[in-house]
């Protein structure tokens, strides 16, 4: 799910240190202590809170080509042409849509959200794919897994459709909506997907 922002880390690190050093070292009354102590915690929101802020810049739009290249090398080393052509789909899009941001550059949030989960969950679905693959043996649920593979890129292609039409009609993606849905009806997670070791 999307990550807790920064501002908020940094803002509750700052109202903690503040209370101890009022209450516990200077013992100012406990009301007083946590009125002050939300203040700054609400102060550090907006004094940090141009440490969330995304930009359309080339970096940011560099890395997630980067990531999309790696989905399409982890589609190739499965050798599935039907993952293949989805993933070729999916890096097409991906590209469809880094174009319509540029045009509307206001949603950047809204698009690095979707392809920070989507870009992400691809890989290491396919990545897992890969690995259970060269398995000797395999369990119920490895099986399982391999067998949904198709289905579940399918979706994720879906949802890249649903994505670059909802910019071109100037729409605002409900991510955590469309992400509980994907997870829900294909059955994987980012976490249920982890293989370890190193994945590049």
């Amino acid at each position: 799910m999307k990550q807790i922002q920064k501002r908020y880390i940094y803002s509750s690190i700052l109202a903690s240190i503040f209370f101890i050093v009022i209450y516990v070292i200077l013992q100012v009354h406990i009301l007083i202590s946590i009125l002050l102590t939300i203040i700054i915690y609400i102060g550090g929101i907006f004094l940090f809170q141009k440490d969330d802020i995304r930009e359309f810049n080339t970096k940011s739009i560099n890395d997630y080509y980067y990531m999309a290249s790696k989905v399409q090398n982890q589609a190739d080393i499965s050798k599935n042409s039907v993952i293949i052509e989805n993933v070729k789909q999916i890096t097409d899009l991906t590209d469809s849509i880094i174009v319509s941001l540029s045009q509307r550059p206001k949603k950047v949030e809204q698009v690095f959200d979707f392809f920070d989960y989507y870009l992400d969950i691809t890989y290491k679905i396919l990545y897992k794919y890969n690995y259970l693959n060269m398995k000797e043996e395999k369990t119920k649920e490895d099986n399982k897994f391999i067998k949904d593979i198709n289905k579940n890129i399918e979706k994720i292609k879906d949802e890249f459709n649903k994505q670059y039409k909802n910019m071109q009609e100037a729409k605002v993606l409900d991510m955590e909506t469309e992400i509980k849905m994907f997870e829900s009806t294909s059955g994987v997670t980012k976490e249920n997907v982890e293989v370890g070791g190193k994945d590049e």
